[in-house]
């Protein structure tokens, strides 16, 4: 595995757990308050979405990763592009008393611009095209 795919795997995890992070300390809904949804319960169903983001991006991973599918790449790509737009959109990340969850949250969103950066130059070029997964016939035989 070429060290910028490899670089992109440890990163984007990395981004990954620091979004997780962020779980906690995330402001309670008051409208689902008012439906009788406690705190812990959002805080459990934020978990839950998480886990489910990650549980349907892992094959992409591993498609990209193991089995060089470029495909599989631009599918992770986009998702992190599509999920920008959700982040900003959020009034209480931006609130003044929020400043250590904004703080991750733009962290995590830096590291996983960085980890996409790896995959998409250097010898992570050579990994997704074409020509690389042609194998050399020997000529003797």
């Amino acid at each position: 595995m070429p060290s910028n795919v490899r670089r992109f795997l440890w990163l984007w995890c990395a981004s990954f757990l620091i979004g997780a992070a962020e779980i906690p300390l995330t402001p309670p809904v008051s409208a689902l308050e008012d439906f009788g949804v406690t705190p812990s319960a959002q805080m459990a169903l934020a978990a839950a979405w998480s886990l489910l983001s990650l549980a349907t991006l892992l094959p992409f991973l591993w498609l990209a990763v193991r089995r060089r599918r470029n495909w599989a790449r631009w599918v992770l790509l986009v998702s992190f592009i599509i999920s920008m737009p959700l982040v900003f959109l959020d009034p209480a990340l931006f609130a003044a008393d929020q400043l250590p969850l904004t703080a991750i949250e733009i962290l995590s969103i830096l590291v996983g611009a960085v980890a996409f950066y790896f995959l998409f130059t250097g010898d992570a070029r050579s990994w997704f095209s074409e020509q690389s997964d042609i194998r050399a016939v020997d000529p003797v035989q």
